[in-house]
């Protein structure tokens, strides 16, 4: 479980069908990704999500990939001698990591990492940090949510805008040969699903659609997933429709977007 103190309330989050443990001493349970609802839920919000079965053997995994992407991920591997450093105790690197995205959400207009949620979930020991660096400079950061034996990919970040076009196809060689060697290290440790971290299934935007198209380059397969909330305590119950009120207030301010969205890079 992942606990986060919120401004009115405690919150638990519980990842892929995990499921409390006693009393978990929270005031809202947050069920995130799970295979099928939480009965009594306050919300249910459905997810769609892009997963890769990684109890297969890695030659079927790649041939999974798209052919280009394929091609892609070998020449990264061959030719551009990048280096991968994979953190599973991350909190040394936190602060790298977060300087990085921010950057990268700043030149795409996106919020900045939810620190909150980085430093608690790398507490609960639920936190891993992957990187494709060359010569010493960092190109790509990933972040996963680990949980069970599933893996996901929380966020995602490449800084390449207003660069060089050759630049700019490096970085996009590294991110991919960087979910490639995530996916492997992942399968070595014994984990059994890799998780892309959601879909839009609104495409009529170029950005959503080029989410969309980057992570479906890998194969994988869609999954219906779900996130629910349920408050547990009179705290959570008085405070969890207050706060949901005032989300759709936010939402509902002129160039408001939305709270949440599929890890990007």
């Amino acid at each position: 479980m992942i606990r986060i103190k919120g401004r009115g309330a405690v919150y638990g989050e519980f990842w892929h069908d995990e499921e409390p443990s006693g009393d978990p001493g929270v005031d809202i349970a947050m069920y995130r990704h799970r295979s099928a609802p939480i009965e009594g839920a306050r919300t249910v919000q459905p997810i769609l999500s892009l997963v890769h079965d990684l109890s297969i053997e890695a030659d079927a995994i790649l041939s999974q990939f798209d052919k280009d992407c394929r091609n892609l991920v070998r020449r990264a591997d061959g030719k551009d001698a990048l280096e991968m450093a994979f953190f599973s105790e991350p909190e040394p690197e936190l602060e790298r990591f977060r300087a990085f995205y921010d950057a990268f959400a700043s030149e795409k207009g996106l919020q900045p990492c939810y620190w909150q949620w980085v430093v608690a979930s790398c507490e609960a020991r639920q936190l891993a940090l992957t990187s494709a660096s060359l010569n010493g400079e960092a190109l790509v950061w990933h972040a996963y949510l680990l949980s069970g034996t599933t893996v996901q990919l929380e966020y995602s970040a490449s800084c390449f805008r207003n660069k060089a076009k050759d630049y700019r196809s490096l970085v996009g060689r590294a991110n991919r040969w960087l979910h490639w060697k995530d996916l492997l290290r992942f399968k070595e440790m014994g984990f059994g699903k890799y998780d892309f971290g959601g879909l839009f299934e609104d495409e009529s935007t170029p950005e959503c659609a080029g989410i969309n198209h980057f992570k479906k380059e890998f194969g994988g397969r869609q999954e219906r997933l779900y996130d629910c909330t349920l408050p547990v305590t009179g705290i959570g119950r008085i405070w969890l429709p207050l706060r949901e009120a005032w989300q759709r207030a936010q939402a509902a301010m002129p160039g408001a977007g939305t709270a949440s969205q599929p890890a990007s890079g």
